[in-house]
C-alpha cells in the first residue's frame, strides 16, 4: 500500500511539472496525498494489532464464556422451580389461589418412575433447589409412622383414638394439645400449604366441634381413607358443604382451638380437592387401628413395610410432587 501511494505521488508531481501547474495547486495535491498516506498507515497498524492476540488469550475468553452458561442455566432452573406452575415438582413459593368457590382447579403432570414416562431423579426441596429432571429412576420411597411414638397418657403403645390435620405457611406448625405430628408434608413437592397428619392415643383428645355440635369419642378409629373431588361447594360461612362419603365416616378435622374445620389436603396446589376421613365402627370385622403412617416417593407402586395397609388414594393427585399415601396397621 505504501509503495502504491508513493508511485502515485511521483506520477502526479511529474505531471504537475509538465503541465505547468501553479505552485498553489501543487501544494494542495501534496497535502491531500500525505493525508491519505497517513490514514492507510494507521489502518494497517490496527490490522496488525488485531492479529497479535495470543492463542492463550483466545482460550481464556472461550473458557470464561463456557463457565457463565451453566451458572445461568442453573439460575433459570431455580427460578422456574420457584415460580412455574406447570412442572411436576415446584417449591412452596408456588401457591394456586383464587378457587375459593370450589370450582375445578388447574392440574399439573404426574410422572411415575415405574412407568413409561420419565421421572425426576432427585426430588426438589426448599431451599435446596430443583431436581435434575429427565432421568428415569427406580421407585424410591420414605415411610414415616407412629411406631415407637407415644402421647401424654398411653405411652408408646395403644389404639389410635384421633387423627387431625394441621396446615400453615411453614414446616414448624405445632399440633393441637395431646396430638403428635407425623413429619411428612402431605403437599410434598407440589407447592401449596404445609400440611401434616397428627394423631393421639388418648380419648380425651378426640374432642371436635363442627357446626356447634361438640363431641368427644370414647372408641378408637377402626378405618381411614381419603376421597378426591373435581369440584366442591361451600356454605356462606366458608365451610365445605359436601357430606361425608358414607354414613358414620367423619372428616379428619383441623382444630383451631374453638371449632373444627374441614381441610383440603391439596390446599394451595390446585388439582383435585382431597379430604381425609375416619371410621369408628366395628362392623365387617374391623378392629382398632394401632399405628398410622405416611408413605411418599416417586412412584405409585411404592409399598409400606410388611404388616401395613396402604390406602390407594394419592394425596397429591393431579398436582405433581411426590406420590403420598395414608397407611395404617391394626
Amino acid at each position: 500500500m505504501y509503495i502504491y501511494i508513493v508511485a502515485c505521488l511521483t506520477v502526479l508531481t511529474g505531471n504537475m511539472k509538465t503541465q505547468a501547474f501553479t505552485s498553489k495547486f501543487k501544494a494542495v495535491w501534496l497535502r491531500l496525498l500525505m493525508v491519505l498516506l497517513s490514514c492507510n498507515l494507521l489502518l494497517f497498524g490496527c490490522e496488525q494489532g488485531t492479529d497479535e492476540v495470543t492463542p492463550e488469550s483466545a482460550k481464556l475468553n472461550a473458557l470464561q464464556v463456557q463457565t457463565v452458561k451453566p451458572a445461568n442455566a442453573k439460575e433459570d432452573k431455580d427460578d422456574k422451580y420457584k415460580s412455574d406452575k406447570t412442572g411436576q415438582y415446584v417449591s412452596k413459593d408456588v401457591q394456586v389461589t383464587g378457587y375459593e368457590d370450589g370450582r375445578e382447579r388447574p392440574t399439573r403432570p404426574k410422572y411415575d418412575s415405574a412407568g413409561d414416562l420419565e421421572a425426576y431423579s432427585e426430588v426438589p426441596c426448599d431451599p435446596c433447589g430443583p431436581g435434575s429432571g429427565g432421568v428415569p429412576t427406580p421407585p424410591t420411597s420414605t415411610f414415616v409412622s407412629s411406631e415407637g411414638v407415644g402421647d401424654f397418657v398411653n405411652g408408646f403403645s395403644g389404639d389410635i383414638y384421633a387423627l387431625r390435620i394441621i396446615k400453615g405457611d411453614h414446616q414448624y406448625i405445632i399440633p393441637s394439645e395431646g396430638h403428635i405430628k407425623l413429619n411428612a408434608d402431605l403437599n410434598r413437592g407440589s407447592g401449596g400449604k404445609f400440611i401434616y397428619l397428627t394423631f393421639s392415643r388418648s380419648p380425651q383428645y378426640t374432642y371436635e366441634n363442627y357446626y356447634n355440635s361438640p363431641i368427644t369419642y370414647d372408641t378408637p378409629i377402626t378405618d381411614l381413607m381419603a376421597v378426591s373431588y373435581s369440584q366442591v361447594c361451600y356454605t356462606f360461612s366458608g365451610n365445605f358443604c359436601d357430606a361425608n362419603p358414607w354414613p358414620n365416616w367423619k372428616y379428619m378435622f383441623k382444630y383451631n382451638g374453638n371449632n373444627s374445620e374441614i381441610v383440603d389436603l391439596n390446599d394451595g396446589t390446585g388439582g383435585k380437592y382431597i379430604f381425609g376421613h375416619v371410621y369408628r365402627g366395628t362392623d365387617n370385622g374391623r378392629t382398632a387401628i394401632q399405628e398410622v403412617g405416611i408413605l411418599y416417593g416417586n412412584s405409585s407402586s411404592i409399598l409400606p413395610p410388611s404388616g401395613w395397609i396402604k390406602y390407594p388414594q394419592d394425596l397429591n393427585e393431579s398436582v405433581g410432587g411426590d406420590y403420598i399415601y395414608f397407611c395404617y396397621k391394626r
